[in-house]
């Protein structure tokens, strides 16, 4: 059977390593509207359930050399003092760059699948689109007007999916109620600092946070997160950022005013977080969507590209015995049935976590920002 997925982030390299291991997978075209050097994330934290889900997915490949391994959480107030201290089961935070290309390189290993770049999806053919028992994709249309045929199509473009669009149009993001800057700080003195803890400190009236873990090799990744009502961001510029951060964050922690001043702010990016209230299926006939195509979730779960992985590994175990694209269907249904609590579980325990994030600091201290 021959695949088509649309998106080359996670999901999608993740969806392609999935499908090497079924006999009947012929080939996997990837469609990633980026070009090869374009600039992307700069990297999260792979929880327990992701690597899990990599480890089956290529157990050849040593992921850890993608990062720095995690084991503590320490959440502090905005002068530095500790607040809370957290044992973590050993998470690793990874540059998205080093990651993508290993799960790439996992992609592309066994000569099934190739990527078609800086190209986008405009629409979907299918054979029917008012009765959901015959909705059948068949081929998809790009913007240079190729068309690529397929018989199992995968969505796998993120929190913006077109291809989600084209399967579910009254599907909407929400607001964004949360922005956070990114940035990367140059800093092997504060690597060594923070070591396996992610340190995160709070302004105690609510709606600021600065968060960082070591990344390796003497990085250091670290976000300023703000309510977007009362904290507002117009100029993106690396001098404005530079500029908004000195200004946002004066007086806070020792950490905090080295990560700024090892910061080359032009590569920082502004991140306005979404979230995708639940839909009411991941799939049409044989479409499928995962990961934030699927679920979008914010921040604070720290579940965006393990729910992707997890979602990769489920939908081929379940593909596994199906071996004409008449099966698939009802396999994609399976998937939906199984995942989709998960994905309402993870967008409640985001706003959870956002409504705890935007007000004063409690008695007990600020939430820990990660679900399992």
């Amino acid at each position: 059977m021959r695949s088509i997925i649309v998106g080359g982030g996670v999901a999608g390299c993740a969806m392609a390593t999935a499908l090497h291991a079924l006999p009947q997978s012929t080939a996997s075209t990837i469609i990633e509207r980026r070009l090869p050097d374009a600039p992307g994330g700069m990297g999260f934290l792979l929880m327990p359930n992701g690597l899990a889900a990599l480890r089956e997915l290529a157990p050849r490949t040593d992921w850890s050399d993608a990062g720095h391994w995690i084991e503590h959480a320490s959440l502090r107030a905005s002068d530095g003092q500790t607040l809370a201290e957290h044992l973590l089961e050993p998470a690793l935070c990874v540059s998205r760059t080093r990651f993508l290309a290993l799960l790439r390189d996992a992609a592309l290993a066994n000569g099934r699948t190739h990527f078609i770049h800086g190209s986008s999806v405009v629409h979907l053919e299918t054979t029917s689109r008012e009765h959901e028992a015959s909705f059948r994709a068949h081929s998809i249309v790009l913007d240079n007007g190729c068309s690529l045929d397929g018989e199992l199509f995968f969505g796998c473009d993120g929190a913006r999916s077109q291809f989600r669009a084209m399967l579910f149009s009254k599907a909407e993001l929400s607001d964004a109620a949360i922005h956070e800057i990114v940035s990367v700080a140059d800093a092997p003195a504060l690597a060594r600092e923070l070591g396996t803890t992610f340190r995160k400190y709070h302004d105690p009236r609510g709606g600021l946070a600065v968060g960082m873990l070591a990344e390796g090799d003497g990085r250091v990744v670290w976000f300023i997160q703000m309510d977007a009502s009362r904290h507002h961001v117009v100029d993106t510029s690396g001098p404005a950022l530079a500029a908004f951060a000195d200004a946002m964050l004066d007086g806070w922690a020792a950490d905090v005013v080295e990560a700024i001043a090892t910061t080359d702010f032009a590569t920082s990016h502004l991140w306005k977080t979404r979230d995708l209230p639940p839909l009411p299926a991941l799939h049409r006939g044989n479409a499928a969507l995962l990961g934030d195509a699927a679920h979008a979730c914010l921040p604070f779960t720290s579940q965006g590209a393990n729910s992707a992985l997890v979602d990769a590994v489920l939908l081929a175990r379940l593909l596994r015995d199906v071996r004409t694209a008449g099966g698939a269907p009802e396999a994609f249904a399976e998937y939906s049935r199984l995942r989709r609590p998960n994905h309402r579980r993870l967008f409640l325990e985001g706003r959870r976590l956002r409504a705890a994030f935007l007000a004063p600091a409690a008695s007990s201290g600020p939430a820990l920002p990660l679900v399992a």
